[in-house]
């Protein structure tokens, strides 16, 4: 919104500075200046009915935020592996192979949510079984299905 606010601004600004401007042009009698600065102001004008339209993209395209945030995730991964692990459910109870082997089979499943909502109820249902036979206490696994 602060964006519209701004480029509103600047396009009131610049169609004030092409009225003033021509006025003044006007009272001196110079012509040939005239087309050259209209010229000037009316390439001014694309550029921030360009900006002012990516600006409107932006804010109304959810996937590219979707898009954004992801890179962004991926950008500040954990920097420790302990960190990492915190986000794999039974982690404790895994071998590092098998948390590698988790990581690459939700990389895998990365673009059929049912595929990836399945295989972890597969592995809840793993680790489970294992804190069982281990007699370790797990939490309850996430709800929502956030788990990485």
């Amino acid at each position: 919104m602060k964006a519209q606010t701004t480029i509103s601004i600047l396009v009131a600004a610049a169609l004030a500075l092409t009225a003033s401007t021509a006025t003044a042009q006007g009272r001196q009698g110079q012509g040939g200046a005239s087309a050259q600065q209209r010229a000037q102001v009316e390439r001014g004008q694309r550029d921030v009915d360009r900006d002012r339209m990516r600006d409107r993209d932006r804010v109304n395209d959810p996937a590219q935020d979707r898009k954004r945030d992801r890179d962004q995730d991926r950008t500040n991964a954990p920097d420790t592996p302990q960190a990492e692990n915190r986000n794999i459910y039974g982690s404790e109870l895994m071998s590092e192979q098998e948390r590698n082997q988790y990581r690459e089979q939700l990389r895998l499943t990365e673009s059929d949510p049912e595929q990836r909502t399945r295989f972890m109820a597969e592995h809840q249902e793993k680790m489970q079984k294992r804190a069982k036979e281990k007699g370790v206490e797990l939490p309850d696994p996430p709800a929502d299905g956030q788990e990485d």
